[in-house]
């Protein structure tokens, strides 16, 4: 909202885990066939107690979080 492209959270007592999310901007990038061009990225953070949340659940979580940015249609049944 304030063009921040990047930031950490501190995780208040009593919570699990916290998500930032950074804004999107403009970036070159290396295509798949070896090519350069520009894509829009952002910067996603997540901080989280282990003790509550396991470690291998968040990263796939934040697999499909990237999943579906990258490809909305798959919200849509």
């Amino acid at each position: 909202m304030f063009g921040v492209d990047r930031f950490d959270a501190i995780l208040p007592p009593g919570t699990g885990a916290i998500m930032v999310v950074g804004a999107s901007e403009p970036t070159v990038v290396a295509t798949k066939d070896g090519r350069i061009g520009m894509k829009s990225q952002m910067q996603v953070n997540v901080t989280a107690d282990h003790r509550v949340i396991y470690g291998a659940d968040l990263a796939q979580f934040l697999q499909t979080l990237a999943k579906i940015i990258e490809d909305p249609k798959d919200l849509t049944f």
